[in-house]
């Protein structure tokens, strides 16, 4: 978005997300955000529409560009059809990674959903270059010698056996390690593992998006799974080191501007890679999709943070 604004200084922006992004999209006047309360009837697609139309007023829309293309995101352009002549929609391509995921044709690397985002946006504004991104938040002189680490992930497949970690807080013994655990199973589990180490802490109040990106900017890495924290962290200026498993970084969702960081085993190691798109396991390949994690060393993670350190 900020690639946009700047290419576009006279172009104003709408854009309708779930209301918990809307402090990472609070930076220029010309983008107008409509935040969604999903815990709400405000999820229900009528509703959606009927306050997009009612933020917006008589105004007319250059273009609608469905980023997400699913039900609900269908539905919403359908009912707002009537306030453009232009409709695009990004190219998910799910039929292509799923043919991956069945072993139907080999594994290669599909553009970022970062790249499609801007190509659906490029067929009407030209202007846009993908290899103009830049990172949101620019390194600044408070860079500390902490190492955050987020250790979980929406799907339980992602997630690294948290025992390894303990190495890691051996090897970096003059670093502070800050944990991200959000909710009371996580940060129950969190405290079991980290706070027995002296320099382990665990955010435990409530941050925005926003808070937490200006958190991690302060760090020097940032470790995660493949998940939300690492493309959060990855608009940073901390490296970011993430660890893959049963997913795959060339399906499109590889860290922005890390991709030097990424831990995983190659195809000599574990062929079977990858399980899944988003973390979601067939039974039949739980097993194996569970050893692409286990089977990790913690020093080869270590070699990716040290790596990072000095990058």
């Amino acid at each position: 978005m900020q690639l946009f604004l700047k290419s576009y200084p006279d172009v104003n922006l709408w854009m309708v997300s779930n209301i918990n992004n809307q402090s990472i999209f609070d930076f220029d006047k010309r983008l107008k955000f409509i935040g969604i309360d999903f815990n709400s009837k405000e999820k229900n697609i009528f509703q959606i529409a009927k306050k997009v139309k009612e933020v917006s007023g008589n105004i007319n829309f250059s273009g609608i560009y469905d980023l997400h293309d699913v039900i609900r995101s269908k539905a919403l352009r359908l009912l707002l059809s009537h306030k453009t002549n232009v409709i695009r929609i990004f190219a998910k391509e799910r039929n292509l990674k799923k043919e991956i995921i069945d072993k139907k044709i080999r594994l290669r690397k599909l553009k970022t959903s970062s790249e499609r985002y801007l190509d659906c946006l490029k067929q009407d504004f030209e202007k846009i270059d993908f290899n103009k991104i830049s990172k949101s938040l620019e390194s600044g002189s408070n860079k500390k010698d902490i190492i955050g680490i987020a250790p979980f992930s929406a799907h339980k497949s992602k997630i690294w056996p948290l025992a390894n970690y303990q190495k890691i807080i051996n090897h970096f013994k003059n670093f502070q390690f800050v944990i991200f655990a959000f909710g009371k199973e996580e940060i129950k589990i969190s405290k079991k593992f980290f706070l027995k180490n002296s320099n382990c802490t665990i955010i435990e109040r409530n941050l925005d998006l926003n808070g937490q990106m200006q958190l991690i900017n302060d760090f020097k890495v940032f470790i995660s799974m493949d998940s939300a924290n690492m493309h959060l962290a990855s608009l940073t200026s901390a490296n970011v080191v993430s660890i893959w498993g049963p997913t795959h970084p060339f399906l499109g969702f590889s860290p922005l501007f890390n991709d030097q960081f990424i831990v995983q085993l190659n195809n000599e190691e574990f062929s079977e890679r990858p399980f899944s798109i988003y973390g979601k396991i067939k039974k039949r390949d739980e097993i194996k999709a569970s050893e692409s994690m286990s089977k990790i060393d913690p020093q080869r993670v270590i070699a990716k943070i040290s790596l990072a350190i000095d990058y």
